[in-house]
């Protein structure tokens, strides 16, 4: 189970980067096309590729310029994000599933961020019905009602077998309102548990100003959970040689990414 666990913590980083200002790490990202999709381009599609594993054409490690405090779950300090002035973070938790994972928000409740590395569901027929879940909560969190219209711009839902276990990606890009959201869930079936472990992430901010939180604050949040303070390259935590976003269960040395 503790496998099971940790392999819901998956690809979300594709390089170790070194320095370089503000103004040329936007104009590295403003042409990105956005894959899965048609006509979307800049840093949010630069974004929603890396949700997908596609190479993140930074040339820095993006941090908070501006922090304003850190947020962590009591029952796993290890996650815990520093966010920006502006913001608050709280654990999250639900008595039906037992998540584990923390949701930050900006005080206006126009963005927010949540990310939920391991959650487990039952009864679960369709991978689309977390996912549906998942947006639902995302609209509630910023207000918006959804029968107002939403239209998904970008859409992936795609399986794979990786040894005994069924891997599934299902991410949307959804434009809805004055909003902007990416939703992603990663789920791993076990055959004859019953269960489906999923990890989840979500992020939503004006559609005019997506990008920017992209850049300033989404990234942060993301390096933060798989790179070294230090920038000197990916966090390993067992020291295995397999950095978290690719080991299987980094807090055992004898389990590592193979290939």
């Amino acid at each position: 189970m503790k496998k099971i666990k940790y392999l819901c913590i998956v690809l979300i980083l594709s390089g170790v980067l070194s320095c370089i200002n503000d103004e040329s790490e936007i104009d590295n990202l403003q042409n990105v096309q956005a894959e899965f999709c048609n006509n979307y381009s800049g840093p949010g599609a630069a974004y929603w590729n890396m949700a997908n594993g596609i190479f993140l054409p930074l040339n820095e490690v993006p941090i908070i310029k501006n922090p304003g405090g850190r947020v962590s779950f009591d029952e796993q300090p290890l996650l815990s994000l520093e966010y920006p002035v502006g913001y608050n973070g709280t654990g999250v938790r639900d008595a039906q599933n037992f998540p584990i994972g923390i949701d930050i928000k900006r005080l206006d409740n126009k963005v927010f961020f949540r990310w939920i590395p391991n959650v487990s569901f039952f009864g679960v027929s369709d991978f689309n019905q977390i996912i549906a879940q998942e947006i639902n909560t995302m609209f509630a969190e910023v207000g918006f009602n959804p029968s107002n219209g939403f239209e998904p711009i970008c859409s992936r839902n795609e399986s794979q077998n990786f040894e005994s276990l069924l891997v599934n990606f299902n991410g949307r890009v959804i434009q809805f309102g004055e909003f902007t959201g990416i939703v992603w869930v990663r789920s791993i079936v076990v055959p004859g548990l019953g269960t489906v472990n999923s990890a989840i992430q979500t992020s939503v901010a004006p559609s005019t100003e997506f990008d920017a939180r992209t850049l300033d604050t989404f990234l942060p949040f993301n390096f933060q959970l798989y790179v070294r303070p230090d920038g000197g390259g990916f966090i390993d935590n067992d020291g295995d040689g397999s950095p978290a976003h690719l080991d299987p269960d980094d807090n055992d040395p004898n389990v590592r990414h193979q290939g």
